[in-house]
């Protein structure tokens, strides 16, 4: 089916044949004029029919108005593709797109020159696709996205996501993949395809806690970038999920490369509520460099563009890590205090862990809420061991990766997590989160090999903490908190441990930051462009409201942190979605084993064809056990229920 508005067209649900009998389908956007044209391909898990095709109407539409063919591809097994989707970060998924992109590139509107961008997943399909070196792909934009997904996000520092993975992103796609297609051909083509998924496929979360080591399971999905020889400009978040990821994303890459991070959670950055960027101006000027030869200076400009929280600036930079910053080692004393040199004596300090701290830290965002950046840590830092500098006589900047290194011991038991914040306290005791490490201490010394821990011995736990750049103004204080719990962002161990850190001697517990002079040759400042405000980037959302709520229960000491949304919007032909998503984490301070997640996603669609389809998703989560059940109502009547379980 083919649309035409001023001049640009739609056509809805090409379908793509692989070398393997399964075709994957595609809307694609033409714009106006004979072509053939360069052409851009997005390729997602999250239906083009309804959820990722709302949120991307208006680039394919921006990009198509500046002379780009669009393609926007469902993923295998899922939206309108055929066969069963593979579980999530699948290395197959790479061959997949390959195919794609090589189809693009012969057909008659394109003319052989291929792009691929995505945000998250879209990013993570981008790299995964580039890495296959497809001969058409010139050049891709991946957005927050990850490389290894078992270090960025299922499990960082071998300790276990709770609320982000399972619950936002894990609930919120049993619902996705029970869903039919948005799209209903009249052929009933669509029909088999949802079938064929219903009776085979299964949740995507299902494995991933038979894998709490770095096995060949995960590291099958790491994207071998080395490979990658198709341009790369990455574009990453401070406050994202993978703000590291971002970072040693570009250090890595050898193909032609471009670095921007802004202050963003997990959210486009034309839209963030902080800082709005037009990213799509930027890419397009990527585009017409790199697939239409366009000599407009892109390569040019500084290759790192940063913006340095607290200060709130833009600036550039040359490379990353900045050759010119210098490492500045801190060290734990006695008092709760840091210092620039080790104390000579020895002393420890005792710390009895308290699973409900991390609740300040702010969301791991994956659905694109746009919400989430981190609060006032006081509270968290209330709960913690800390160690404060004395008031900074001077400016300082930290860009780069901060490093903690503690000399502990567990007093008790044989499994412990370490988290390491550095904050910012201002003069008026505001307590200010600059980037978080985590380490589960069986992990000390492998991820692939975890070893259980001895009571009583000291160990070296080197906690890396994530990627920042933030300006801390003299007058402040740097704090480091360390606990052993971040909840809800991962799950507590079974019980409250007790350890013993020490600092001074031969154990002398330090923090090493990243402090980053001005140049000696002054570069300008990024004039940042800013979104149009007049343009409707979501003309086909109805209403949207994300849902974010830390509650703490003073009799039993329950902690409860619970997000989602609601929201509406049209789809093609006349469709209607109403989505309501909810997910809260809690624990007790007393029993940290009995921490838990409970989802729930309801989808109401109205489609022309089915009519009133319910889907009703409903996740119940431990650190040991799994339960999720899934149901579709069509016309009032139960037509699909399923519950998995272990």
């Amino acid at each position: 089916m083919t649309q035409e508005r001023e001049g640009i067209s739609l056509q809805k649900n090409l379908l793509i044949p692989l070398h393997d009998g399964v075709s994957l389908a595609a809307d694609l956007v033409l714009p106006k004029g004979e072509g053939p044209f360069p052409a851009l391909v997005s390729y997602y898990p999250y239906h083009k029919d309804d959820f990722i095709g709302v949120m991307l109407e208006y680039p394919m539409r921006y990009f198509a108005e500046h002379g780009y063919a669009h393609l926007l591809v469902d993923l295998r097994g899922l939206g309108n593709s055929s066969g069963v989707a593979w579980e999530a970060i699948d290395p197959r998924e790479n061959k997949d797109g390959a195919e794609v992109v090589e189809w693009a590139a012969q057909q008659p509107w394109c003319d052989g020159n291929v792009g691929m961008w995505g945000i998250s997943y879209g990013g993570v399909t981008s790299l995964e696709t580039a890495s296959e070196r497809p001969p058409h792909l010139k050049a891709i934009v991946p957005i927050y996205a990850s490389v290894d997904v078992y270090h960025d996000f299922i499990n960082p520092g071998g300790c276990p996501n709770c609320l982000s993975v399972l619950g936002a992103w894990g609930s919120f796609m049993v619902a996705m993949n029970l869903m039919p297609p948005g799209y209903q051909d009249p052929e009933g083509r669509w029909y088999a395809v949802w079938k064929e998924r219903l009776e085979q496929g299964q949740p995507h979360v299902m494995p991933w806690q038979d894998h709490p080591a770095y096995d060949d399971y995960w590291k099958s999905r790491v994207t071998p970038i080395e490979k990658i020889t198709a341009a790369t400009m990455v574009i990453g978040g401070w406050r994202d999920l993978f703000p590291e990821r971002a970072v040693r994303l570009y250090e890595h890459l050898s193909a032609p490369k471009k670095l921007i991070v802004g202050p963003w959670t997990h959210v486009l950055p034309d839209v963030s509520p902080i800082e709005p960027w037009d990213y799509l101006y930027e890419m397009k000027r990527w585009w017409d460099y790199w697939l239409k030869g366009e000599q407009n200076g892109i390569m040019a400009d500084p290759p790192v563009t940063l913006f340095v929280q607290g200060s709130n600036i833009w600036k550039h930079e040359q490379e990353w890590p900045i050759a010119r910053s210098e490492e500045r080692t801190l060290f734990l004393s006695g008092g709760g205090v840091l210092i620039g040199e080790a104390p000579r004596e020895e002393g420890s300090d005792t710390y009895q862990a308290n699973p409900t701290v991390g609740a300040m830290a702010g969301l791991w965002d994956p659905i694109s809420l746009g919400i989430g950046a981190p609060l006032d840590q006081g509270p968290d830092d209330l709960q913690s061991l800390t160690y404060t500098t004395d008031p900074l006589p001077l400016d300082l900047e930290i860009t780069g990766s901060p490093e903690v290194v503690l000399y502990a011991a567990l007093e008790s038991g044989e499994e412990v997590n370490l988290v390491a914040k550095l904050n910012s306290i201002g003069p008026n005791g505001s307590s200010s989160l600059l980037t978080t490490g985590w380490l589960k201490g069986s992990h000390n010394r492998s991820h692939e090999r975890p070893e259980p821990l001895k009571s009583g011995q000291v160990y070296e736990f080197r906690i890396p903490l994530w990627a920042t750049s933030y300006h801390v103004p003299k007058g402040n204080r740097l704090r480091l908190s360390v606990s052993c719990s971040d909840f809800p962002h991962i799950w507590p161990t079974k019980t409250n441990r007790r350890i013993r850190l020490f600092f001074g001697g031969i154990q002398a517990s330090f923090l090493c930051i990243p402090v980053t002079p001005p140049p000696a040759v002054p570069m300008s400042a990024w004039e940042i462009r800013r979104p149009d405000s007049t343009v409707n980037r979501f003309a086909s959302v109805m209403d949207v409201v994300p849902k974010w709520k830390i509650e703490h229960d003073l009799v039993s000491g329950c902690l409860g942190v619970s997000t989602g949304n609601m929201e509406h919007f049209r789809v093609s032909l006349d469709g209607k979605v109403q989505v309501e998503h909810n997910v809260k984490a809690s624990v007790t301070p007393s029993r940290p084993d009995a921490a838990k997640l409970e989802g729930e996603t309801i989808v109401e669609m109205d489609l022309p064809v089915t009519g009133k389809v319910r889907v009703e998703a409903r996740t119940l989560i431990s650190q040991s056990r799994l339960l999720i059940t899934g149901t579709v109502v069509v016309g009032g009547r139960v037509f699909f229920e399923k519950q998995w379980r272990k």
